[in-house]
Order: C-alpha cells, then sequence, then structure tokens
C-alpha cells in the first residue's frame, strides 16, 4: 500500500523484556502478500524501537497451525544454533489476526538479489558459499526448508540468516543421504542456470571438509545432472500456474468486467489505471503499430519506458468457439513469467488486463518493459566485418537456442523482429504462441523448423547465413 497505516496489537508473549501490553506497529511497506492466509510487513513501533518485521496471519483454517509453525520454528532455529531473526514478541488485533513480531536484519538483502543483480564476482561467490555452508549446517542438524526459495534467506555481507521458517521441518539427528540429495535435485531444479553452476561447484568444495563425501559423491554421480532437468520440469508447470494467481509476487484482482495480473510492485497509480481506464494508454506515448487485430503503444511511466500491447476483440463466433481457451495477452504474460524465470532471456512482463462480456473476451491488453534494440538480422549485417560483436551475438543467439531446448520450447515465429539486441544483450519477445515441454519427437520437428524460419531472414548463399548454420546447427540436430 502506498500510504503508512498503523494497528494496534495486543501482546501475548514477549520474548525481549522492553514490550508489553498494547502496542501501536506503523506498517511502513508490504513485503510479501498471500491472499487470505498472511502478510508480512516492515514496520516499526509508536515508541521508535527501531524497526521490525511484522507477520499477521488472517482469521482462517490454517490460521492456527502456521502461526504455531512460525513461532515454534524461530524458537527451533535458536536453539539448534542457526541464525535466523530473533523473535520479539506475538501479538493479536481486533479483527482476529495473529502477529508475530521480529527484529529486522540491518543491511542485509535477500539472496535472491545477490544472485539476479549482483555485478561482483566476489561477492557471490562469498555469499553462494555461506549459503551452502547453511544448508550443510540445516540438513547436519535435522533442518530441513521445504521451500528453498532464494528470498528466504538474507545475507549481511558475511552470514546467511533463515527466514519464514513456518516452511521448516524439524527432525532428530542429522537428514539421511536419500533425504538430502532429494532436496538438493528439487532446489537446483528451481534456480537459474548460471547460479546452479556456481551453486554446485560450492558444494563440491565444501562437501570434503564437513564431513559430506558421499553427497558429494551424489553430486558427482552421472544420474544428477538428469534428475535435476526432471526438477526442472515440474518448477515450469508450477510457475506457469502461478503466474496466473494471488501471491507474494503477483496481483490478482477482478474490476467489474476486467481482470488484472500484475506484479505487485507495480507503480500503484499505473495499477488504478489499469482497474478502471486502460485504453487511456493506448493515447499516451507513441504508436508502434497499427493493426486490425493489435495496437502497440510506447508509452512512459514513472520514468520507466513501457509497451502497451492492445488485443482487439475477435468476431463473435471466433470468441464462442475459443471461450475456454487462454487469450493472447494472458498467454504473453505467463510466458513471460515462465521464460524470465527459466533464465531465457525476454522483456519482463508488467501486466495484463482482460476485459469480457457475459464470458466472452472484448479486449485484452498486456504490458512489458520496453526494450531498447535492433533486430537481429539488421545487427549481424551490419557487424559482419566486426569480430569481437559479432562474436558475441553469436554466442548469445547459442546460449538462447541452447536454453530453449533445454526446456523443448518451440516459438514458433523467429522472424529478425522477435529477436532484439544491444550491448547488453539479447531479447526474444512476442511469445505469445511459446509451447513448453512439447513431446520430444515433434519438438525436434518444430525446433527444426524455427530454426529454417530462423535462417530465412538472410538470403541463401550470404555469408552470415552460412556462419550461422554452420556454428548453431549442432543445438537444432540433437
Amino acid at each position: 500500500m502506498a500510504e503508512v497505516s498503523e494497528v494496534k496489537v495486543q501482546i501475548v508473549d514477549a520474548y525481549v523484556p522492553e514490550w508489553e501490553g498494547t502496542v501501536t506497529l506503523k506498517l511502513e511497506k508490504m513485503l510479501r502478500h498471500l491472499k487470505g492466509r498472511r502478510d508480512v510487513w516492515l514496520a516499526r513501533s509508536q515508541s521508535g524501537s527501531g524497526t521490525l518485521i511484522a507477520k499477521r496471519f488472517h482469521l482462517g483454517d490454517k490460521q492456527d497451525r502456521e502461526y504455531n509453525c512460525e513461532v515454534s520454528g524461530i524458537k527451533q532455529l535458536t536453539k539448534r544454533g542457526i541464525l535466523c531473526p530473533k523473535l520479539m514478541f506475538t501479538a493479536n488485533d481486533k479483527n482476529g489476526g495473529l502477529w508475530v513480531v521480529t527484529e529486522f536484519i540491518g543491511n542485509s538483502t535477500e539472496l535472491s538479489e545477490i544472485v539476479l543483480h549482483c555485478t561482483n564476482p566476489a561477492v557471490l561467490k562469498a555469499a553462494t558459499q555461506q549459503f551452502v555452508n547453511a544448508l550443510i549446517m540445516h540438513w547436519q542438524l535435522g533442518v530441513h526448508q521445504t521451500d528453498a526459495h532464494l528470498r528466504n534467506f538474507l545475507w549481511n555481507g558475511q552470514f546467511i540468516y533463515t527466514i519464514d521458517v513456518g516452511s521448516i521441518h524439524f527432525s532428530e539427528g542429522a537428514l539421511a543421504l536419500t533425504k538430502k540429495t532429494t532436496i538438493l535435485e528439487k532446489m537446483l531444479g528451481g534456480y537459474l542456470e548460471s547460479f546452479r553452476c556456481d551453486l554446485i561447484q560450492a558444494f563440491v568444495e565444501s562437501c570434503a571438509g564437513q564431513g559430506e563425501s558421499e553427497l558429494l559423491a551424489r553430486i558427482e554421480s552421472p544420474n544428477f545432472a538428469s534428475r535435476i532437468e526432471e526438477q526442472e520440469a515440474k518448477n515450469l508447470r508450477r510457475i506457469w500456474q502461478k503466474s496466473r494467481r494471488d501471491c507474494s509476487q503477483y496481483m490478482k484482482e477482478q474490476h467489474g468486467f476486467r481482470m488484472l495480473v500484475c506484479q505487485r510492485d507495480l507503480e500503484p497509480d499505473l495499477i488504478e489505471k489499469l482497474k478502471h481506464a486502460p485504453d487511456e494508454l493506448m493515447e499516451m506515448g507513441q504508436r508502434l503499430k497499427s493493426g486490425n487485430t493489435c495496437t502497440v503503444q510506447q508509452i512512459e511511466w514513472a520514468g520507466r519506458a513501457i509497451v502497451v500491447k492492445r488485443y482487439n476483440p475477435k468476431p463473435i463466433f471466433y470468441r464462442i468457439r475459443h471461450i475456454l481457451h487462454m487469450s493472447r495477452a494472458m498467454r504473453s504474460w505467463s510466458n513471460g513469467i515462465v521464460m524470465n524465470q527459466l533464465d531465457v532471456p525476454t522483456v519482463v512482463p508488467l501486466a495484463v488486463v482482460e476485459e469480457s462480456n457475459c464470458g466472452l473476451l472484448e479486449r485484452a491488453y498486456f504490458l512489458m518493459e520496453h526494450f531498447e534494440g535492433e533486430s537481429i538480422s539488421d545487427y549481424l549485417n551490419q557487424k559482419e566485418n566486426d569480430e569481437v560483436e559479432f562474436e558475441r551475438a553469436v554466442s548469445g543467439l547459442s546460449r538462447l537456442f541452447a536454453r530453449l531446448r533445454q526446456f523443448r520450447v518451440v516459438h514458433g515465429d523467429f522472424k529478425a523482429k522477435n529477436i532484439l539486441i544491444n550491448e547488453s544483450g539479447l531479447r526474444l519477445i512476442d511469445t505469445d504462441g511459446s509451447r513448453f515441454l512439447v513431446n520430444r519427437r515433434r519438438f525436434t520437428l518444430k525446433f527444426q523448423s524455427d530454426f529454417k524460419r530462423f535462417l530465412s531472414n538472410w538470403p541463401d548463399g550470404s555469408r552470415v547465413r552460412r556462419i550461422l548454420k554452420n556454428r548453431l546447427s549442432a543445438i537444432f540436430d540433437q
């Protein structure tokens, strides 16, 4: 929420002497949201005693269980010597909410932010190594974080702190080797490929020194990589489903005949515009394309360049036949979310709006970050004699196609303008027709067809086409 709100809570149990009675919490920023279950806030007390993390469990069937898991989990981690935020107090409010309030770990960053945005290799290596050391310590002490998302770990430059402890399972004694291996495979299947390689290397370096030689042997076994790929496929399906529901990352709301799904951190005033008058965005900025089926506009909002695609209504009989199908706008949104999660370079999806009448889709809008680049064909033609830039572009294409192959992704339209490039790298766009985990036999045919369409952007006999065919054919012919 944009404005600071306040809530009065009655302390139930205090774990630090200064807390007692009734406390007014100033809720400054919502950090996470799970609809109907819990919210996590950056907060301060009215007395100004420093920054806190306040987690509210909503009144409902799961409230008591999740609240008790959170409290007992923090106590268990502390007892076992695992770093986690200090429990300050528990409380309730007049609306039946139960609160767990902990200290705020200053100068800390979610590990996900380090992995995604850190440009210092030494910092990334140090954080990764400490994360591995923390995981090994967890397992040796009988601690299993069932939701090992990188957002559930904080890094303060020296140590890893474990948060969101309600999803942790505790056991007496160390976890069995099979259990540790299964946990690790599932974790690695959910991480970006680049970070996964760093993480595996950190495990290789740490296992022997921490008495985990058997785990190291499992990691180095021939079947380990294939089992990670299986977990990647499961993770892909989970991401696809999550992209269309209300959760900590995405907001989903129905407003009359409009349904909105967007990034939860999208600018509040832009969210309001999408709820009530999305078509007004088409009168702003610059028109990029006008067509019968799709209209494309580039706008700027709060200093951010955004592309808005409006999908115009199809004929009534077409909409009746496709009433159970996902709209192109929603496919663009979900495919973009999945590809970003899988480390496939594509533009960042921001929001999707669907307007309907009597259950039939009318207009739909898809918003994404603008990527200022030129088509891959124009770029390679211009840089044909620039060895460094030409090689950078071809290497980028090789990584892109290899990543698509890994998840058996068929794009369906590799015309040159659907792959953009600038000094920061490549972006694949127009992904609404993409399909994931296509049947292996069918995928081979479709993927080779994609490659032929890609090469057709250059005339037969051209030097660029010949180089691309020689360098990339192996990826498509496997």
